[in-house]
């Protein structure tokens, strides 16, 4: 048999059934299609503002650190 009688053969014997099954692949490859643009877009929201915040909490620790540092050599004086 040719793929078009395979498939016509498919419909005859379990066109309802069969027409379900597509529809509930396709419906959920979209819904995974669009899942996976807004989990992306969230990812790109998340590194623009978590980066630089990571960037600025790094250089305010490394300064109290070295602030921590001056207080304590003055101290042990």
């Amino acid at each position: 048999m040719g793929d078009f009688e395979d498939l016509m053969w498919l419909c005859r014997h379990f066109g309802p059934l069969l027409i379900a099954v597509i529809f509930f692949i396709w419906r959920d490859w979209r819904r995974e299609d669009r899942m996976s643009q807004r989990i992306d877009a969230l990812e790109d929201e998340q590194r623009q503002i978590i980066l630089p915040m990571v960037e600025k909490c790094t250089k305010v620790i490394t300064e109290n650190t070295a602030v921590m540092t001056r207080l304590e050599k003055k101290l042990d004086l």
